[in-house]
């Protein structure tokens, strides 16, 4: 990705100095359908708009505190296995039974998938879409309900959780429509570029805005309105529906029930307002959705967790790519499933490994589909291999 420096210097001021400012600074997109054009005019219009859009400039600084709260909001869902190494629980009295979470250290690195919980969304009440989500993802009417597709992430060298300042640099990569004339499905590629902050102000013209830091693609896709007529017919054929099984079984998986409470804490750890996360009637009345919806990014961090916990020591996860196939609800099971690819004749020195990773939904249907890549460290000069021992302390393996 190329991007003037001087355009990305004065989004990086205009979107950070305060609240005022950025109230001044924050464009309303609106997209001209028109409804006498041809579907395919209006298509190209609505494309051509988005893609000439200014990237979105976020600052963060690289707190533990987030990571921590979004270790104690999944404490009670995932097994301690599935926690970062650092994060720990305590009963704080015997009659409260309740957990607190013991600060990391500080330069522990940031998890997989907590990089999530940060660069929230710069934006007031005001400022956001009817439905709560941020309008610049939006192509405007009438594609006016949002749901996440799917995407992928490649870590890079990651983050520390030294409360140094870094910056994230969104922008829309790609604008298509898919679907008959009159029902088309607009689909969003979003990339995020997250680096420090020295890293942003040292970019040169010409340069990719991150060439070693974390990089991720969201598709984001945007429906037409649903006529009141349509949700209850709709609902009913959803719920018999045909299910998808997963064409493997897991080598490992994780049960779980999420309930609005954790849907709650995600939101407000990620300063996500959108309805369908927070508002039962609206995603039955407006959305078509029997209850709550479950996050994409809260399903992604689950994906990742679950799969750290399958590492070696010295083994790292470099990318994941999924799809979000089908909704999934809150209070209906979960279940999370790890499935490590070619388990059988692997060399001893092989320095990647790949996974399928999955979610199922409460009828055991195919809900998330991804797949997953694994790195091993250089550790003192030498690579780990496959076949030492996980969890042993490090000045035996050397």
């Amino acid at each position: 990705m190329t991007i003037c420096r001087t355009s990305l210097r004065r989004l990086y001021k205009s979107q950070w100095v305060g609240y005022s400012s950025l109230r001044a600074a924050t464009p309303v997109w609106r997209c001209n359908y028109s409804s006498d054009a041809s579907s395919e005019t209006n298509i190209e219009r609505i494309k051509s708009e988005m893609m000439a859009r200014e990237p979105q400039i976020s600052k963060d600084v690289m707190s533990p505190t987030n990571s921590n709260l979004l270790n104690l909001a999944l404490a009670d869902f995932i097994p301690e296995s599935c926690q970062p190494p650092a994060f720990q629980t305590s009963r704080m009295s015997d009659f409260s039974h309740s957990k607190s979470a013991i600060m990391v250290n500080a330069y522990k690195k940031l998890p997989y998938g907590h990089h999530l919980v940060y660069f929230p969304l710069h934006k007031s009440a005001s400022q956001l879409q009817p439905d709560g989500t941020d309008p610049y993802h939006s192509p405007g009417d009438p594609f006016v309900r949002r749901m996440w597709a799917g995407g992928n992430v490649k870590f890079g060298d990651g983050f520390l959780l030294d409360s140094q300042p870094v910056v994230c640099v969104e922008r829309i990569e790609n604008v298509s429509a898919r679907g008959l004339e009159g029902q088309e499905k607009i689909f969003v590629d979003v990339l995020r570029e997250y680096m420090s902050k020295s890293e942003f102000e040292s970019l040169s013209p010409g340069v990719s805005v991150s060439s070693k830091g974390m990089t991720e693609r969201r598709t984001l896709v945007f429906m037409r309105e649903v006529g009141e007529e349509d949700i209850q017919a709709n609902l009913a054929r959803a719920s018999r529906g045909r299910v998808v099984k997963a064409a493997n079984v897991p080598d490992f998986s994780v049960k779980l029930t999420p309930t609005p409470t954790l849907l709650f804490h995600y939101s407000a750890l990620t300063f996500n307002a959108h309805l369908i996360h927070l508002n039962p009637e609206y995603c039955r009345k407006v959305e078509n959705h029997r209850n709550l919806l479950v996050h994409g990014p809260l399903t992604l961090t689950l994906m990742l967790s679950v799969l750290k916990s399958r590492l070696d020591q010295f083994e790292k996860v470099s990318s994941i790519d999924y799809r979000n196939l089908a909704p999934l609800y809150a209070n209906e099971p979960m279940n999370v499933c790890i499935r490590r690819v070619n388990n059988r004749n692997i060399q001893p020195d092989v320095k990647t490994r790949k996974w399928e990773v999955w979610v199922e939904g409460k009828d055991g249907g195919l809900s998330v589909k991804g797949t997953a890549e694994t790195v091993y460290e250089e550790v003192r000069g030498r690579k780990r291999t496959l076949f030492s021992v996980p969890n042993m302390p490090i000045h035996k393996l050397i």
